[in-house]
């Protein structure tokens, strides 16, 4: 019977006409394995199913080992006990994990099940952890199997591709939602390709809880040819709203604030679209390396870029295509795990391919559509109940853990963070599971943070940067990882590690998360602002961060808002606002040789003679030489030229020989050059000014 012309597919869940169809075990045309018999099909079924078993307890041991996670990263087991009430800490999370609630409610209840009078082993939390991960890979088996005659080919290959998780360049992570996500998503396209559109968008709202990516399927119903585009259109609308309302409203009433598309931890729609991920994924694609994004999923990713392209395969291709979208907007192609969900549909496509190829080398080249449609099993039917029960079960139970969590959270107004305050003892090789991973993650970013700082301290930027990467990955929510990273993306004097977008991206999550109240974190995205040449948010950022530093007493951040306000206004051509911000930092710091010299500079220099003035040029330049013991080649630079302009020629000359010889020593060129230039200017007895130039 094709289901594809069939109207009624509630007709096909009835038993009796599967009963018989079993029993008579008939295949259609083009069956590899030419069986007819009815002992040869339960035969191959139940091999099928003890390989997809076999398989199963493989993955158990080996995902086991990476229950609490690998060494000096803790984060499995701090996400798969996230939703826990001892220790829950869902709000620790970034905001795109925050809204994968179906697995992490799952993995909280099932951990909840071990503790018994407040103590858990932790070797039984570890088989939970590996029992877990393979039964949602076995529920993936068995729906391939009743699917897909040639599930054994399928099968082993999903396996394969699974195993390039275990690859250090995947970070070794194994989540509560990847697995799951990647069951709903082959549903989806088991469903569409039968066109039981019904199961089909079941199985998406159920899969993108697990993880949002999920959504990618629901592209599919613009290609669900029976329906006019208008009810395309509204049933993808549809599973759209379901996601964003629904992700909306969970998070709501577990009091976190996030938007409804988190990626970036965007909070806002301007985050969602920022270059920098993208740029640093475009250049791992090009760099060539023996962990390479071109291997992953056991190289089927690249053979069905290469081969799936045929008109039948359009639907599934464009899913494929969008989804990689995503994923280089995103994602971290060096992380093989990304890619995990479109592996059995690659797989699938490439078996009815390898199958063309192996019967047209056979029996000579095969006409026209003889191919059978992705191999469809007659036993297809028993996966519709199943994927209802799979459902029903999965998001029953994290529907009833969900409303606990809720009503704890509703005794006595607590939040979130206060939620699990009881004490859990764990009878194992780890003391106090919960605490243990807090604490080893606070140590770690700690650890990484005091080496960033000792880096910056012997001017290696880049050392730093790696530290401060490496506290983000542990704690994604961390204000001093984040600001001394887009501190350094936006200031470094290495061109090469300046990246505007990621500065601009750090500094406003940073300011988020504190709320704006903090006047140095305000002053960091005032420069990430400039940075970016976004000059006119600078200045209103920077003077909210002047604003905050005076109304909270911090002299330091104020100095560094007015100098920073002082640089924008030199870039806008405003060289009378830039002499306010500098006089208004020497008022509070009279020491301060940067708006000294500064300062200096302009009223030697500046084009609008109204603005120059030699003696106080020459006071505030004498000054800074003097704090700096005359070693700051620009500084004795600076000095010359206000010899000058107060009319002391001779003075200029001497002192920007000694501004030359000094430069050259420090091994400073381009300063060396300049001077050099001014020199010769000084000795024609001519002062230097600027040019007078338009402001931008």
């Amino acid at each position: 019977m094709n289901l594809r012309n069939s109207k009624d597919w509630m007709a096909h869940f009835k038993f009796s006409s599967l009963r018989t169809r079993l029993l008579n075990c008939r295949r259609a045309t083009g069956n590899a394995f030419g069986a007819s018999g009815c002992g040869t099909e339960r035969r191959l079924l139940f091999f099928e199913l003890f390989v997809a078993l076999s398989l199963g307890v493989t993955y158990y041991f080996l995902v086991e080992n990476f229950a609490i996670g690998s060494p000096n990263n803790y984060t499995n087991g701090w996400v798969f006990t996230s939703c826990s009430f001892p220790g829950f800490h869902l709000d620790k999370l970034g905001d795109v994990w925050k809204g994968r609630l179906s697995g992490l409610l799952l993995s909280g209840w099932l951990f909840d099940s071990l503790v018994k009078d407040n103590k858990f082993g932790v070797e039984q939390y570890e088989s939970l952890f590996g029992l877990y991960q393979s039964l949602w890979l076995f529920l993936l088996f068995l729906a391939v199997i009743f699917a897909l005659r040639h599930s054994l080919f399928i099968n082993l290959g999903i396996f394969a591709g699974l195993m390039y998780g275990f690859t250090p360049a995947s970070g070794l992570y194994f989540y509560p939602w990847d697995l799951p996500a990647t069951l709903f998503f082959t549903l989806a396209v088991l469903f569409f390709e039968r066109r039981q559109m019904f199961l089909m968008t079941a199985a998406i709202c159920a899969g993108c809880f697990f993880k949002e990516t999920v959504l990618v399927c629901a592209v599919l119903v613009l290609f669900a040819s029976p329906w006019k585009w208008g009810k395309r259109v509204l049933a993808f609308a549809g599973i759209v709203a379901v996601y964003l309302l629904g992700k909306k409203f969970l998070l709501s009433q577990l009091h976190f604030h996030v938007a409804a598309f988190s990626m970036n931890n965007a909070t806002n729609l301007t985050g969602l679209f920022r270059p920098a991920l993208l740029i640093e994924n475009f250049k791992a694609l090009l760099s060539p390396t023996l962990n390479h994004a071109i291997f992953v999923n056991a190289g089927t990713l690249v053979a069905v870029l290469a081969l799936g392209w045929r008109r039948r395969f359009l639907p599934y291709m464009v899913v494929i295509v969008v989804y990689l979208g995503g994923q280089f907007m995103y994602g971290g192609l060096n992380e093989f795990r990304i890619f995990m969900q479109i592996l059995p549909l690659s797989l699938i496509m490439l078996s009815e391919r390898w199958q063309e190829y192996a019967g047209s080398s056979a029996a000579g080249e095969l006409p026209a559509g003889s191919a059978p449609a992705w191999a469809l099993r007659e036993t297809f039917p028993v996966l519709m109940p199943l994927t209802i029960v799979l459902i029903g079960v999965s998001t029953g139970i994290a529907a009833w853990r969900y409303y606990d969590i809720c009503e704890n959270l509703r005794l006595d107004g607590r939040a979130p963070s206060e939620l699990g305050k009881r004490t859990v003892e764990p009878e194992g090789h780890v003391s106090n599971l919960n605490v243990e991973y807090q604490e080893l993650r606070s140590e770690y970013v700690k650890d990484e943070l005091e080496l960033a700082r000792v880096s910056i301290d012997n001017q290696q930027p880049s050392d730093a940067i790696n530290h401060y990467e490496r506290a983000l990955e542990q704690d994604t929510n961390s204000v001093a990882a984040m600001s001394g990273l887009a501190w350094l993306r936006a200031t470094t004097s290495d061109s090469r590690l300046r990246n505007n977008g990621e500065a601009l991206r750090l500094a406003e999550r940073a300011c988020q998360l504190t709320q704006n109240k903090k006047a140095s974190l305000v002053g960091i995205l005032a420069v990430a602002y400039a940075e970016a040449g976004r000059l006119s948010d600078a200045v209103v950022t920077a003077k909210k961060a002047h604003a905050l530093a005076l109304a909270q007493g911090q002299k330091d951040v104020y100095v560094e808002a007015e100098l920073e306000l002082a640089k924008v206004s030199i870039d806008n051509q405003q060289p009378s606002d830039a002499i306010n911000h500098y006089q208004r930092v020497l008022a509070v710091d009279a020491n301060s040789v940067a708006a000294m010299s500064s300062l200096a500079w302009l009223r030697a220099t500046a084009s609008d003679p109204r603005l120059r003035n030699g003696d106080e040029a020459v006071r505030l330049a004498e000054r800074a030489c003097q704090l700096t013991q005359n070693k700051e080649a620009s500084q004795v630079g600076i000095l010359a030229a206000a010899y000058a302009e107060a009319g002391r020629l001779s003075d200029a000359v001497v002192t920007a020989q000694k501004g030359y010889a000094l430069a050259l020593a420090q091994g400073q060129k381009d300063v060396a050059t300049r001077t050099e230039q001014l020199l010769k200017l000084y000795k024609s007895g001519q002062p230097y000014h600027q040019e007078a130039r338009p402001a931008p």
